[in-house]
């Protein structure tokens, strides 16, 4: 699969004219090689519903005179660039328009308004999938053979309240008022959905590649997920709304299921179809460096004029990130990632992307540690920790596991709910009792050690803290106490702006640590996704730094806003360590736009790897540099010189 992908959008009024009229193969192919692009994504169908082929089973845009797509195809082959056919499936405005009783309908009856710019979702339940299936056969029909991947849109599990959901539900016996079964039922039609576009597709040719997206397969369930066949491409435009850490939380999850993956991003200052939109070049080097790092590869989305002409200045700004690509990927192919941690969720926080997700990732980001993040099919023995952020319920098939993972020598953070059952008890025998939820908020945690970097003191706590009382014979230690406030702000009592200070005498056990648990009285993950505070992520540092103990793998003075990750490669003489290591510092301008500009030189970073194997070698790569390094009693000690936007240390053995 290659590693410098182009997704060229081609959304097409009918309202405009002259449809392809300025396309050349020859510019084409130069703008491609421009930015030095190895695989495309080029249009059979948009959103609009226009065909960019001629067709017997849908309609040609009507300002489109020839076959763009076989021209499209042809260049490519021409110059040895590989090729994804886009179908939009999930929208087809003109099919919408035509048939609004196959528009996806809410459960108030609403299907959207007409009145105002933008596209319906069409519903699979419905006939508009025999028309859909009739368009993918017709394109493999016609191009089979030609393109190595078929890319379709817009396609997810979302319920739907229809007429032919409703009936179809009623049919099965399930209660459309029933949130439970609508949700089953809209399975249900994308299982039926997907297997209806396999069949059609395995006719022509068993091995092509399937992609079904929407903003990313793997928030869907393990169940959708695996119906993208033979790869996955995480959709995540950090400047659209996503942000920077999105794409890492994304990717730690993705590179934990097997298959191979590329990091969707966008040459866009903001999001899809911004004609005129360029991020700068620095920030396109710095997401393909960030996607590389976490063990992906790469795509940039663009959108090609009506007319057909590329844009010579959209490919030099990507030629500046995928020249660097091409230079990384001899150390890139068949790694796999080192990890101490498993962040555990499930898939309703992978689904919606909680905040208690979004926080445990956003503090191993920034604390610099080695993570995945898996869900209850995980092997959980491959981690020397599980992290457990807030609300994660043990009951059942998953407590057990757990339990068994604990008797492996396992260890385990939990905070807020996490670790009880639906009685509101802990599933596990830490030694605690939980007694539900306190009667303070906010209130206060105060350390039993310097908590960096501001010492012993009370720090205050916004989210949600629970009572829990250690057993008379608790082996851990508490490391931190809950001081609640005078009392709760209220209208008959408040005091100065904002919250109630603490009353000193009014304290109870706030954070605990043993030999293979740790418990935080607060949904601490959560509160650090939408605070920020850097106590939030000094206390998790300090719980999982004492449950690690000296089995960490790596240590790094690497400031906070970079990321590092450690990857094993096989290679033919054998495995080698990749050492990631990328900065920059992204800036919000404007309304919640991330944007990155200046890519700050890091100067030089030290560096602690725990490994059994004596290093043959340390050096930079691509450039081959010599690292000076030590090793003893396990631990190989390196300096990263001074660095701008990104390295990878290499250590052969």
């Amino acid at each position: 699969m290659p590693y410098r992908q182009i997704h060229l959008d081609f959304h097409t009024s009918e309202a405009i004219q002259k449809i392809g009229s300025r396309f050349s193969k020859e510019q084409f192919i130069a703008a491609l090689k421009e930015g030095n692009v190895n695989s495309v994504t080029v249009f059979s169908k948009c959103h609009h519903g226009w065909a960019y082929h001629p067709t017997k089973v849908n309609q040609m845009h009507p300002h489109l005179n020839f076959d763009l797509l076989d021209a499209q195809l042809l260049a490519c082959k021409e110059a040895g660039i590989r090729t994804e056919v886009y179908i939009s499936a999930g929208f087809d405005q003109k099919y919408a328009m035509a048939h609004t009783d196959c528009v996806r309908v809410k459960k108030d009856g609403s299907r959207g308004s007409f009145l105002e710019p933008g596209y319906k979702r069409l519903c699979f339940g419905t006939p508009y999938l025999k028309q859909l299936a009739a368009e993918v056969d017709e394109v493999m029909r016609l191009y089979g053979g030609r393109f190595d991947g078929l890319f379709l849109d817009i396609v997810t599990t979302g319920k739907c309240y229809c007429q032919y959901c409703l009936d179809g539900m009623r049919r099965l016996g399930l209660d459309p008022q029933q949130e439970a079964d609508a949700q089953k039922y809209s399975a249900i039609v994308y299982q039926n959905y997907v297997e209806t576009i396999a069949n059609v597709v395995k006719k022509y040719d068993p091995e092509l590649p399937i992609i079904h997206n929407d903003g990313g397969a793997i928030f869907q369930g393990r169940d959708v997920m695996k119906w993208n066949n033979r790869h996955l491409e995480l959709e995540s435009l950090p400047t659209g709304g996503w942000g920077y850490d999105h794409f890492p939380l994304s990717a730690a999850y993705a590179r934990t299921l097997g298959k191979e993956f590329l990091g969707m991003t966008g040459k866009f200052h903001k999001s899809w179809g911004e004609f005129g939109g360029f991020k700068h070049p620095n920030a396109l080097r710095y997401e393909a460096a960030l996607a590389n790092a976490c063990g992906a590869r790469c795509s940039v989305g663009d959108q090609l004029h009506p007319d057909g002409e590329m844009d010579l200045a959209t490919y030099r700004l990507i030629g500046q990130a995928y020249r660097e690509v091409e230079a990384r990927e001899p150390w890139l192919a068949d790694a796999t990632a080192v990890a101490d941690i498993g962040i555990l969720t499930t898939e309703r926080c992978i689904r919606h992307k909680e905040n208690g997700l979004v926080g445990a990732n956003r503090m191993m980001l920034e604390g610099h540690y080695l993570y995945n993040i898996i869900d209850e099919e995980a092997d959980f023995t491959d981690y020397k920790l599980l992290l457990l952020p807030d609300d994660i319920l043990l009951d059942g098939a998953l407590a057990e596991k757990i339990q068994q993972y604990l008797k492996s020598g396992g260890k385990i953070l939990c905070t807020g709910k996490s670790g009880t059952n639906a009685e509101g008890n802990f599933a596990l025998d830490m030694g605690l009792a939980f007694d539900g939820v306190g009667d303070y908020t906010p209130a206060y945690l105060r350390p039993t050690f310097a908590l960096s970097p501001n010492g012993m003191t009370s720090y205050v706590m916004y989210s949600t803290n629970y009572h829990v009382t250690p057993a008379a014979d608790f082996a851990g230690e508490v490391i931190a106490q809950r001081v609640d406030p005078y009392f709760n702000r209220s209208a008959e009592r408040f005091c100065s702006h904002r919250h109630t200070p603490y009353d000193r005498e009014k304290t109870a056990v706030g954070a605990v640590v043993s030999k293979q648990f740790a418990y935080i009285g607060w949904e601490i993950f959560t509160e650090y996704a939408k605070v920020g505070a850097i106590h939030l992520r000094a206390m998790v540092e300090k719980c999982v730094d004492m449950l690690l103990g000296n089995s960490k793998t790596m240590c790094t003075t690497l400031p906070s806003c970079g990321v590092t990750t450690l990857m094993c490669q096989q290679t033919e003489q054998g495995s080698r360590l990749v050492h990631h290591l990328v900065y920059s510092i992204p800036k919000c301008r404007g309304n919640g736009v991330e944007v990155i500009e200046d890519l700050p030189t890091v100067l030089d970073t030290a560096c602690t790897l725990k490994t059994d194997r004596k290093p043959r070698r340390v050096y930079l790569a691509p450039s081959g540099e010599e690292v000076a390094f030590t090793y003893q009693s396990g631990l190989l000690r390196y300096t990263v010189p001074s660095f701008c936007c990104s390295v990878m240390v290499v250590t052969e053995f």
